[in-house]
């Protein structure tokens, strides 16, 4: 009989569902997912370590069919694979489930959470006035999805069905003017927001709405939001026609070469080559890609993520000079090169007190005109610039006066859950560039620096958003801190990058002072395709500080004297280059 009763429950606990003991809170088993970064890797599996499919591109869409902990199974081209959540954007697909609830956020720096509790890991942030739609409870949580992405917050932070909306956009309709270069350009009045394009020092902007601290303006064919601080409007009398403001969009190529394309697909043929800091204007936009005319009347399509959007505006395009100017070369040794970029070859170097006659401008390089006749490119910064009546029209550089109020982004590479390298004995990479990120800072705030800090503890923050709070400072000098890791064990020192030209009188500065005080080897300055370098329009290094690979460097590193003297290597590197 208990044999019976036995293999009775058996039966039953057989043919009743399995409920999983794990709580999952992923929402999108359908849907599309968006790519969020230039270049993803579609895996076979969930995770890290499983073979590389594929890979997709910014702004490529895929049918999501499955999910697993954070990670979403696609549909590609090249058969089913996965990729991870925190690197796409997902637009659930429609259900019969009941309609969302339009709410809006009532505070800045809410963070949203994967799981409905404070344990779990922040998806994004959002600010007071940003639209979320609800579409889930789970006891004093929400799951809410928006612009930014989806996750839970607590219902304490958004507003009721029925609460009056934040402060509504103000109407404008006046014509303003840009009063700084590199001025981001936004999805909506929030720092966290994605960034559209750029506006630089000149440009007209046609100003159609204003909330607290942001002005929306007309950018392309799109609505666009600037911080205010930045836009200055005409004192001009009524009857005067104001300057006519460009809505046409220019594309300025971010890369060293980019293929011209025939259709919106990297499977479509190439027609033409275009490079790094050319400007074309955007005729045509379709899922990220833009259309553009080469010199020779041909049209193409060219990848959306290698192009910057920015106005129209003749000041920024390359063109012959409208009066005559002469550069006159500021230090021994500069470089002349063969192509406006500080990777082309080098034809001649010039002395400190060379002058030549200025043949046009392409960004921030002078095109000029050698002794022999030929043609020539020196970058902007390494020069002095007079007009024929013999006016200095150089821009400032804030080089001067030590580190008095120099603004100063320190950056603690990695965090929250990117740990970064993990060395020989198990030392965390992000422990330790946030340990050497403070006591750089003290050590700076000391001698009067304005110091910013992109993460003051051990929290996620994304390369782009780095890259912003740079510009977002007009960052004098961005220092991104760093602790190396390789295969063999037996490599150490440490080493110094660059990207741009700009920043190599940076890097020298800090890479000598670091060479002069630490008891590791030098690896010397190198230039690095690093994002926060090389997306940073600011001077900026990247500094790996040792090898965590090998065992005794590991130790060495770890320690609060090594740490300490690295910070005072850096602090004295800074002073030398803000000290003519």
């Amino acid at each position: 009989m208990i044999k019976k009763i036995i293999a009775s429950i058996l039966i039953v606990l057989m043919i009743i569902p399995f409920q999983a003991l794990e709580a999952d809170y992923t929402h999108a088993d359908s849907g599309t997912a968006t790519i969020s970064v230039s270049t993803l890797n579609v895996r076979t599996g969930p995770g890290l370590s499983y073979p590389v499919l594929t890979k997709v591109h910014r702004g490529e869409e895929y049918s999501i069919v499955d999910t697993q902990n954070e990670w979403y199974k696609v549909t590609t081209d090249s058969g089913e694979g996965w990729v991870a959540e925190w690197l796409v954007s997902v637009e659930a697909a429609a259900s019969d489930v009941s309609p969302k609830q339009e709410r809006r956020v009532i505070t800045d720096g809410l963070r949203v959470r994967k799981g409905p509790s404070t344990s779990e890991g922040v998806v994004t942030v959002l600010n007071s006035g940003d639209r979320v739609s609800v579409s889930d409870e789970e006891g004093d949580w929400l799951f809410i999805e928006s612009d930014k992405g989806s996750g839970w917050v607590h219902e304490e932070y958004v507003s009721e069905n029925n609460a009056t909306p934040s402060p509504s956009k103000k109407s404008e309709n006046k014509q303003g003017i840009i009063t700084d270069n590199s001025l981001n350009v936004r999805t909506s009045p929030s720092l966290q927001s994605s960034v559209l394009g750029v506006l630089n020092k000149g440009d007209h902007v046609e100003v159609t709405g204003s909330v607290s601290g942001w002005y929306e303006i007309q950018f392309g064919s799109d609505k666009a939001w600037v911080n205010d601080a930045y836009v200055e409007f005409s004192s001009m009398a009524n009857d005067e026609e104001p300057a006519s403001s460009s809505t046409n969009l220019v594309g300025i190529i971010t890369v060293h070469s980019l293929n011209v394309r025939d259709e919106t697909s990297l499977n479509g043929s190439v027609v033409g080559k275009v490079s790094k800091g050319e400007k074309y204007s955007l005729l045509k936009e379709k899922n990220n890609w833009y259309q553009i005319k080469l010199s020779n009347g041909k049209k193409g399509w060219i990848a959306g993520w290698y192009v910057q959007k920015t106005v129209t505006a003749s000041a920024h395009e390359s063109e012959p000079s409208s009066e005559k100017e002469n550069v006159t070369v500021l230090y021994n040794g500069t470089n002349i090169r063969s192509e406006a970029n500080a990777r082309a070859s080098v034809i001649e170097r010039g002395s400190s007190g060379d002058s030549f006659p200025v043949i046009s401008k392409n960004g921030d390089w002078y095109e000029i005109e050698l002794d022999d006749g030929s043609a020539g490119f020196v970058a902007g910064w390494v020069v002095s610039i007079r007009s024929s009546t013999g006016e200095n029209t150089t821009p400032p550089r804030k080089r001067s006066g030590g580190l008095q109020d120099k603004v100063v982004v320190i950056d603690p590479g990695h965090g929250g859950r990117d740990s970064g390298t993990i060395g020989a004995s198990g030392t965390l990479e992000k422990l330790l560039t946030m340990r050497t990120g403070e006591l750089l800072a003290e050590k700076l705030k000391s001698a009067g620096a304005k110091v910013v800090l992109t993460r003051k503890n051990d929290e996620y923050l994304s390369l782009p958003s780095r890259v912003s709070l740079s510009h977002y400072y007009q960052a004098d000098a961005f220092i991104s801190l760093h602790f190396d890791s390789i295969l063999d064990s037996s490599i150490v020192g440490h080493t110094t990058y660059y990207y741009q030209g700009h920043q190599e009188e940076l890097a020298d500065e800090i890479h000598g002072s670091l060479a002069e005080r630490l008891p590791t080897k030098d690896r010397g300055v190198r230039v690095g395709d690093y994002h926060v370098v090389r997306e940073n329009n600011q001077p900026a290094v990247l500094l790996e500080l040792g090898f965590l690979s090998n065992p005794a460097e590991e130790a060495n590193v770890n320690t609060q004297y090594f740490q300490d003297l690295a910070a005072t290597a850096i602090y004295h590197g800074l002073g030398d280059y803000f000290t003519n």
